[in-house]
Formats: C-alpha cells, sequence, structure tokens
C-alpha cells in the first residue's frame, strides 16, 4: 500500500510541475490538493513529527553539485533565508532504516531584497542507519517538491539571467546528534530550480543552511 501511494504521490507530483509548465500557474491548485494528500493517506506505526528551523545563505555556484565539490571554494552573496520546516513520517522500510516524510516550508528572504517563499515536499526518503549509528544518530534525506515565491527574485535573475515565482524545489539534509536525543543538527541544501526546462529556460538558486531538527 505504501509503495502504490509513493507512486501516487511521485506521479502527481511530475503531473504538477507539467502542467505549470505547460499552461500556467492557475492550474496548480487543482493538482496541489491531491498532491499533498497522497501522503496523509498511507497509514504507518510510527507517525513521528519534526521541525526544523535554518538560516541559510545564497551561493554563486551555478550548479548545486558545484557546492559539495568544490565546498571551500564555494562563493556566497549577500541575500540570506530564514526557514521553518515541519514535516511528518508516514511510511518506514528495512526495520526504519529507511523512512518516508512529508514536509511543508516557509521562508523569509532578507539581504538584497526581502520576500517570502513558500515549499511543499510531499516526498522526503531519509536513510537513518549507519555503521557509527550507536554512538552518533545520523540520517541522510533528499525530498523533491514545488517552490513558490511571493515575488519575482531578483537575486536569481542576476544569478541565472531569469526565473519565475513558481520552480520545483528539492532539499538535501545531513543531520547528527545524541543517540536517544529528540534534537541533531541540520546541514542542508536548499535548492530552486527549472527542472531540466519543465519550468523555464533559465532560473532558480542554491542555498547552504545550517540549524536544528526536533522530533516530536
Amino acid at each position: 500500500m505504501a509503495a502504490l501511494i509513493m507512486g501516487l504521490a511521485v506521479f502527481l507530483g511530475l503531473r504538477a510541475v507539467r502542467c505549470v509548465a505547460t499552461h500556467g500557474r492557475s492550474l496548480v491548485f487543482s493538482w496541489a490538493v491531491p498532491l499533498l494528500m497522497a501522503p496523509a493517506l498511507v497509514r504507518a506505526g510510527q507517525g513521528d513529527w519534526s521541525g526544523t528551523v535554518y538560516g541559510a545563505r545564497i551561493s554563486t555556484q551555478p550548479g548545486w553539485e558545484d557546492i559539495i565539490i568544490d565546498s571551500m571554494g564555494t562563493e556566497f552573496v549577500d541575500s540570506y533565508l530564514v526557514t521553518g520546516a515541519l514535516s511528518r513520517q508516514y511510511a518506514e522500510r528495512h526495520g526504519g532504516a529507511l523512512a518516508f516524510e512529508a514536509e511543508g516550508q516557509v521562508a523569509y528572504h532578507f539581504g538584497d531584497e526581502s520576500y517570502w517563499e513558500f515549499n511543499a515536499v510531499p516526498v522526503v526518503v531519509r536513510w537513518e542507519k549507519f555503521p557509527w549509528s550507536r554512538r552518533l544518530a545520523t540520517s541522510a534525506a533528499f525530498g523533491l517538491g514545488l517552490s513558490y515565491t511571493t515575488e519575482l527574485p531578483e537575486i536569481e535573475v542576476q544569478l541565472e539571467g531569469e526565473s519565475h515565482q513558481w520552480l520545483v524545489y528539492w532539499l538535501m539534509e545531513l543531520t547528527a546528534g545524541p543517540v536517544d536525543a529528540p534534537w541533531a543538527v541540520s546541514l542542508r541544501i536548499h535548492h530552486r530550480s527549472v527542472a531540466f526546462g519543465l519550468m523555464g529556460d533559465e532560473g532558480g538558486m542554491n542555498a547552504v543552511g545550517l540549524g536544528v531538527r526536533h522530533r516530536f
């Protein structure tokens, strides 16, 4: 059942992206409701909620992979964001090693310009078992969804040549904290993009963030 709903969530997500790219923003809302409801249809033994708060700074690097490959040489602009995220685990596999979550985010951008960003991430895949997990609780996660900004981000236009309010969003996260503690330090890449042309020709940004994740 979980696999079926996961497939449905991914399918609806791709349809939403194609609708935006082909027909415009007005059709997003017709797909957003089932997209966000799909994870809630899964009944899991655990229903862990997590809250994450992190601050981030936008990088000048053209690709997210450049941040990882050349982390020491990464440069940044005077544009920042503070993000609050709420997520819920709705399924798990492999004895709890692999978890599936849905996450909603609200981010405030400040510095060179000020605006709000809202992200819906219905599919977050998290791996939580590593050889050192008995000494240091660690997780690695990747999530995919949609992003909307209340204004056209001028910093994205400066970095990419153009951009859009609606873009594809994904996150990459590493967490580490004391074993059995409800909190962990969170290191994230916060990414908006056109998804290989689905949302436009150019646009988006990469931000590197640091914060705290708390389970409850």
